[in-house]
């Protein structure tokens, strides 16, 4: 698998987990145990559970690494069904702001299927990977004129067979 198919999966992952049914964690323990958890997509999710518990999606910001924060964020985002909330996300000294801004938006257009988050995205081509994302996992194949690069537009909506 490459490196997108495992963060989507991860991703897909812990956004199940997250509406599974369980025990609330509220308990500072519970959150240090979240953040202690080794595994990303199990952080993901234990971090989101707790900061939907809280109703605070700023629990998400102590995760260590962007990586953990963007997609606790989006699932908190997706629930409360408030996309703005991904513009609480900080810079970090690898990651500037926007770009965890933009993963967020991402995460939500494809967990939504709604096209309009990919609009407006500034990091370079990711918006091309909002609109292919949602086509690959089936979304409506037009989406694919709206991509600008043209090598990813090439390959958009093709059967996996016409590619080998």
């Amino acid at each position: 698998m490459d490196r997108r198919t495992v963060w989507f999966a991860a991703l897909l992952v812990a956004s199940i987990a997250i509406l599974l049914p369980g025990p609330r964690s509220e308990a500072a323990s519970d959150l240090e145990a979240c953040l202690a958890e080794p595994s990303p997509p199990k952080q993901i999710a234990c971090l989101s559970k707790a900061a939907i518990a809280a109703g605070d999606p700023e629990t998400c910001l102590r995760a260590d690494h962007p990586s953990v924060r963007w997609p606790c964020v989006a699932l908190f985002a997706d629930r409360a069904d408030d996309p703005s909330l991904c513009r609480i996300l900080p810079a970090d000294e690898d990651v500037p702001a926007s770009v965890s801004h933009d993963l967020c938006r991402v995460h939500l257009a494809v967990s939504r299927r709604d096209p309009a988050l990919c609009d407006g995205l500034t990091t370079p081509n990711l918006a091309d990977g909002c609109y292919y994302q949602l086509v690959e996992t089936g979304g409506d194949p037009a989406l694919c004129e709206r991509i600008a690069n043209p090598e990813v537009k090439s390959v958009c909506a093709l059967d996996p067979e016409q590619l080998q």
